[in-house]
């Protein structure tokens, strides 16, 4: 599990989401198989998720889609209000840096559209799309805000990762100016953009995240929410029984005469569902379609 911290800051003028995604990260390597460059760019998509969930209440949730038309292929990240993420990208060993530096600007690519789905638990889903600007997450969400939701923000994101492959820190910062932000508390973020830019400096020097929080604003901030966050996967065998039904009797009658069986794999997760000829037998039940000779 990781933390995230929502303070208010600058008098209440100024909003801040500061999380610590390096468990979140490491679920994900693990689960996934990532390579450095792909846990990159699907780490620091899940730190944005969650920052972002934790703008939603209740039981609303959001989808962020990335396609670059890099060698990573899509991204796609679902985050929720309750500290919940989970991910997965197209190709998973995909690696390349550059003096020495993780690349995420060629893993991703900058030829593309990042799509940000919301389900505000209303009638319809609220979908935005920006065009990617470079290929950096940090600067690409920075232009969504400003574009999408006319909310100036400034987001920086941080990393190191271990000869094992596996992340030794982990995290992000969302910095927003509220409606009666003045001119002062601009400039006064402004100054203090040199010092967000190596974040992951901060996050190996200061691994308590309050003490960011303190050499940002000094004592004029206050915490006004702290919450866990987790890679959490909410598939099931009986989700995806109701996914194999809907592809029709046709289908599940070869499934059985072919394999006898099925193997479902998330996406999300990895993890593996089995559904023997008998469970098979028993969605033939609910599925549509015409029905073929009785099989036995």
């Amino acid at each position: 599990m990781g933390i995230l911290i929502k303070a208010l800051a600058l008098n209440e003028r100024v909003r801040v989401y500061l999380a610590n995604t390096v468990d979140i990260t490491n679920e994900a390597i693990k689960r996934h198989d990532l390579w450095p460059s792909a846990a990159s760019v699907l780490g620091k998509t899940m730190t944005i998720g969650v920052m972002m969930g934790a703008m939603l209440k209740g039981d609303e949730a959001l989808t962020i889609k990335i396609d670059g038309n890099g060698p990573i292929g899509n991204v796609i990240v679902d985050a929720d209000a309750k500290g919940n993420v989970r991910g997965y990208v197209g190709r998973e060993h995909v690696h390349f840096d550059k003096k020495n530096m993780i690349d995420d600007v060629t893993t991703l690519g900058c030829n593309g559209y990042i799509d940000v789905i919301k389900d505000l638990k209303l009638k319809d889903l609220f979908t935005s799309s920006i065009p990617i600007q470079t290929g950096d997450l940090a600067k690409d969400f920075t232009y969504y805000f400003a574009a999408s939701e006319q909310t100036p923000s400034l987001i920086s994101l941080g990393s190191y990762f271990a000869v094992n492959g596996f992340a030794e820190v982990f995290g992000g910062i969302l910095i927003q100016l509220m409606p009666n932000a003045t001119e002062d508390d601009i400039n006064y973020l402004e100054s203090k953009v040199e010092l967000l830019s190596s974040f992951s400096k901060l996050l190996t020097t200061y691994p308590q995240q309050e003490n960011i929080l303190k050499l940002i604003f000094g004592e004029n901030f206050h915490i006004i929410e702290t919450k866990e966050i987790q890679f959490n996967c909410d598939c099931s065998k009986e989700k995806f029984a109701g996914g194999i039904t809907s592809l029709g009797k046709e289908e599940i009658y070869d499934m059985i005469a072919t394999d006898h069986k099925a193997e479902v794999v998330c996406h999300y997760c990895k993890e593996v569902y089995h559904y023997n000829e008998e469970e098979l037998k028993e969605l033939l039940k609910y599925a549509k379609g015409n029905n073929k000779n009785e099989i036995n």
